[in-house]
């Protein structure tokens, strides 16, 4: 797939999930109240009500109140000190030096996350429009502020007290949006051909399949629910539930992989179709299960506790096939093992129904569940400084990023100031918003920066070309600003061509210049044109020199879950869990190091396959781990795995080591571990060693430097010598 493909495709795609109406009310308000007043009152000033409250408002990512507050304000109480930078008449030298310090400053609040990095751009943002757009005097520097706590206050109001204030329905929405996920692969699996596996599912998978979209959800439920429950000590009510549920789709995430796992290489004669037709209705009734949890969490509807399935007919159809003739033992032990699977997740759907029909009253949480027992741990305290010493080298991507960031906005001041632009701070704006410290992010930043601005300045052009009336512009903007932060979780790009239109008729409402959609596209597209030049001249980051550790680090990461699972006795001990949660952490890392490399290939498509096949392959072979941690309770199960552990932790090791280096891994021992006594410890072994084989194979067909040549030189590389499949 071509660069320019990869990022058309990144610009067109929209994200599963449902828009933000609420955000996007709230924003409409939040922004259309106060340029309402300013219009009907004659009040220009009142305008920086409306646009404080539009920072504040893009700083809200969701999530639990006490984050979202904290985030808020303290945009407000910044925005505010910012917006005094508007009493400073600097020459254009002074200019360009304190953009540069600001920016840079901005820059590493990414090493604080997310939330505040965005913060961060924001800050940025305004720090530029006010030194563009200078006060009269201190007194005018000073109202400016002052209107700018005014919209950040009214924005907070809308967004934490206007509508209900629930504490825990953030965290029951995460918690939902996991319980969905869990019956949506119930279901597919449900609707497998009695033949078998579809070819999606038997080895030809995505980059990032279902489990690492389970494995987000769960950290981020995880991550809201540990946010509430902060500063509510000694409350056991809802927030335990809902840490019971939390649980519960961890352990059912764990057994539904190894179910999956069993029933792609469980034989699919016509013999064994009523056996998997019972299997199937079974998921499909977990899968009822599951939706009814869901929508306890969501909507808080009533859940009947009484189990309504089990997995008794799967046993009696196993026993009438055993009964009309001979089953060999290796199928008979497996499909055994299915059904024992089946029954620990309708223990297991029984016991999160009986937790999620006790959520609205004040019903404790039952003593006796088919579930681990969780703790609510707080997350470890970090020192305030502690994030910004970890990232003061030059080794650090926010490091190199936040110079970067700082150097290019300087620049593009300079060049403002020198070439006297109208609006010239689109152009800084552009370059902040653009920059990312990934090449392949910016460069698609870029494209959708510039794409959406020239459809959305085209709506805005053809929309004053109809009519200048005041009013129904400021309709317009109040109707593009709902529209866009509604979009915004979905599609980045429509959240660009909306956005777009509603700040140019808002500057042209303002200046009564109806000229701007073009001034915005000229400034758009030189602020796009620094942001690339920058990210290729100064230190560049390109993502060929990260995949390597991060693929070598994900495969470690299986490694030590595999010597977990060895250790223990059941798959629910703490040790194991944690460690199939970095194992987890680790693989999405590596996946998303591959998606920006995406945006950086320069080489043949097909040179990207092994790589591709390596990370898929690591993930089927952590599903073999986790299905060999799913046995570990039955007694049956090989207690001894040290042999196991001993050869695969070796082999882990060397494809670990010789991705780190870019170099073919050494062969794999002649002599593999044969497994346990029984049928089925035997097929948890040689499933196991199977996967593992095949993630050598992959792994052999990466040759040395083949990344660097594709990136740098766009030539493909000569062909490796592929190793057996």
């Amino acid at each position: 797939m071509s660069p320019l493909r990869h990022h058309l495709q990144a610009f067109l795609r929209v994200e599963p999930g449902r828009p933000a109406y609420g955000a996007g009310l709230r924003a409409a308000l939040a922004v259309g109240g106060p340029m309402a007043v300013a219009a009907l009152l004659h009040l220009p000033a009142a305008t920086w009500v409306g646009l404080s409250a539009l920072f504040v408002s893009l700083v809200d990512r969701g999530g639990p109140y006490r984050d979202r507050a904290r985030a808020m304000g303290a945009m407000t109480l910044l925005g505010a000190g910012v917006g005094l930078v508007a009493a400073l008449h600097l020459p254009a030298w002074a200019a360009v030096i304190v953009t540069l310090l600001w920016v840079t400053a901005c820059g590493f609040a990414r090493s604080y996350g997310d939330t505040p990095g965005l913060m961060g751009v924001v800050l940025a943002n305004y720090f530029v429009v006010s030194l563009a757009l200078p006060a009269r005097d201190v007194a005018d520097a000073l109202l400016r502020s002052g209107l700018f706590l005014v919209g950040g206050a009214w924005a907070m109001f809308l967004a934490l007290m206007l509508w209900p204030l629930v504490p825990y329905r953030p965290a029951r929405l995460a918690i939902a949006r996991c319980y969905d996920a869990l019956a949506d692969h119930a279901e597919a699996v449900g609707r497998w051909p009695l033949e078998g596996a579809p070819p999606a599912a038997a080895g030809v998978l995505p980059v990032a399949p279902w489990q690492a979209r389970m494995r987000q959800l769960i950290e981020q439920a995880r991550a809201v629910l540990a946010s509430t429950r902060m500063g509510r000590a000694g409350e056991s009510g809802r927030g335990e539930h809902l840490l019971v549920l939390v649980e519960g789709v961890d352990s059912m995430m764990v057994t539904l992989i190894a179910l999956t796992e069993m029933l792609e290489v469980a034989p699919a004669e016509p013999r064994y179709h009523a056996l998997r037709a019972e299997v199937q209705r079974a998921l499909a009734a977990l899968a009822a299960d599951l939706r009814r949890v869901t929508l306890a969490l969501e909507k808080g509807t009533e859940v009947n506790p009484q189990p309504v399935w089990d997995a008794e007919r799967v046993k009696r159809a196993l026993q009438a096939l055993q009964t009309a003739g001979e089953v060999p033992e290796p199928v008979r032990a497996g499909y055994q093992y299915v059904y024992t699977l089946l029954d620990r997740l309708r223990d297991y759907a029984h016991a999160t129904v009986e937790v999620a029909a006790r959520l609205e009253g004040s019903a404790p949480v039952p003593d006796a569940l088919a579930l681990p027992a969780g703790k609510a741990e707080p997350p470890p305290r970090q020192a305030l400084l502690e994030p910004l010493r970890e990232n003061l080298n030059v080794r650090s991507v926010i490091f190199r990023h936040a110079l970067r960031l700082g150097v290019a906005a300087a620049l593009a001041t300079a060049l403002v100031w020198a070439l006297g632009l109208n609006h010239g701070y689109w152009v800084i704006i552009t370059v902040t918003v653009v920059l990312q410290p990934y090449a392949g992010l910016t460069f698609q930043r870029s494209l959708q920066r510039i794409a959406g601005t020239l459809l959305g300045a085209a709506l805005a052009a053809g929309l004053v070309a109809l009519v200048r009336e005041p009013s129904i512009i400021l309709l317009a903007i109040v109707v593009l600003f709902a529209v866009a932060m509604s979009v915004q979780p979905l599609s980045l790009s429509a959240f660009q061509v909306l956005l777009t239109p509603a700040l140019v008729l808002l500057a042209e409402l303002q200046s009564g210049d109806w000229e701007l959609a073009g001034v915005r596209i000229i400034n758009t597209l030189l602020g796009g044109l620094i942001a690339l030049t920058v990210t290729r001249l100064l230190w560049p980051s390109p993502e060929h020199l990260r995949l390597p550790e991060q693929v070598a680090f994900a495969l470690r990461a299986d490694r030590d879950y595999l010597k977990s699972v060895a250790a223990a006795h059941s798959d629910a001990e703490p040790a194991v869990r944690e460690a199939r949660r970095k194992m987890g952490l680790a693989l999405l890392a590596a996946e998303a190091s591959f998606q920006r490399l995406l945006g950086e290939w320069r080489g043949p498509a097909r040179d990207l396959e092994p790589v591709m096949a390596l990370l898929v392959y690591a993930r089927r072979f952590t599903s073999a781990v986790t299905t060999l941690a799913a046995s570990r309770a039955d007694p049956a199960s090989p207690r001894e795995l040290s042999e196991v552990v001993r050869f695969a932790g070796g082999v882990l090791d060397e494809l670990a080591t010789a991705m780190e280096q870019q170099r073919r891994p050494a062969p794999m021992p002649a002599t593999a571990p044969a497994g346990g006594g029984d049928a089925l410890s035997r097929a948890h072994v040689e499933r196991l060693v199977r996967q593992l084989t095949v993630l050598h194979s992959a792994a052999e067909r990466v040759p040395p430097l083949r990344l660097q040549e594709g990136v740098r030189s766009g030539r493909a590389s000569p062909p490796a010598a592929a190793g057996p499949r």
